[in-house]
């Protein structure tokens, strides 16, 4: 394997301890816009845009969620709120991506 993951370093807490006591491992704050380009352009790895890619960005608002009362089954609602904080958005997602599989592979395509 070649590339990033052959210069990942690990260290202990008591090892990022040591180093920041002598003032070592800090980033290079001081990098100018010009230099982070030129780094990251000189990087094989790094992802590389296709011609035009600007278009396809759309800036907007999401749309509003609407509140409701759904009826989970126990052991679902749990498993989601084992995920933390935004479990409601993660439902949400999940939703949306059956949703969305749903729409493309069926005549269905409006709601009922």
């Amino acid at each position: 394997m070649t590339g990033k993951s052959e210069r990942t370093v690990h260290y202990t807490a008591a090892q990022l301890k040591a180093k920041r006591r002598r003032g070592a491992g800090k980033t290079d704050w001081q990098m100018s816009q010009d230099e982070a380009m030129q780094r990251r352009h000189a990087d094989p790895e790094a992802p590389r845009p296709y011609p035009g890619w600007e278009d396809t960005i759309t800036v907007a608002l999401p749309e509003p969620k609407e509140q409701i009362t759904l009826r989970l089954d126990k052991d679902m609602l749990a498993w989601f709120r084992t995920r933390g904080k935004g479990y409601q958005t993660l439902i949400n997602a999940v939703l949306r991506g059956y949703y969305e599989h749903e729409r493309l592979h069926t005549d269905r395509h409006e709601p009922r």
